[in-house]
């Protein structure tokens, strides 16, 4: 298996985690699984961030899953892909955790860099 298809998987997973670290900050019990999306929206401070951090992990999603796909589909080096989105994903939690500890700059950085990986894997996919 390829180390970037895992990261894919990853990425699919990550919202879902911080989803849970979302509900854990905010204190999350039992009895809010009737309405758990109500909950989140009205978390606040480190577990607002963390719901934040979940909605833009599903946004990154779907671009990093077709830049991996498509690069790997148009003959990109494979170790390339591999270290594209293994730095991808190494630069999605630094951004996460960027977001839940309020650290705006660190985090827009951050985001630039990774989506700079994606922007890499597609400009190899479109130059092959």
């Amino acid at each position: 298996m390829n180390i970037a298809y895992f990261c894919i998987f990853l990425a699919a997973i990550m919202p879902m985690s911080l989803a849970g670290i979302a509900k854990y900050l905010g204190g999350f019990k039992a009895g809010h699984n009737h309405k758990p999306r109500s909950f989140l929206e009205k978390l606040e401070g480190k577990a607002f961030f963390a719901k934040s951090a979940h909605d833009n992990a599903w946004e990154a999603f779907g671009p990093f899953a077709a830049a991996v796909i498509i690069s790997l589909q148009a003959g990109v080096d494979s170790t390339l892909v591999d270290q594209l989105a293994m730095a991808f994903i190494g630069l999605r939690i630094i951004y996460s955790l960027c977001y839940i500890f309020d650290k705006p700059l660190a985090r827009t950085s951050v985001f630039m860099v990774s989506w700079a990986c994606l922007a890499t894997l597609f400009y190899k996919a479109w130059s092959v």
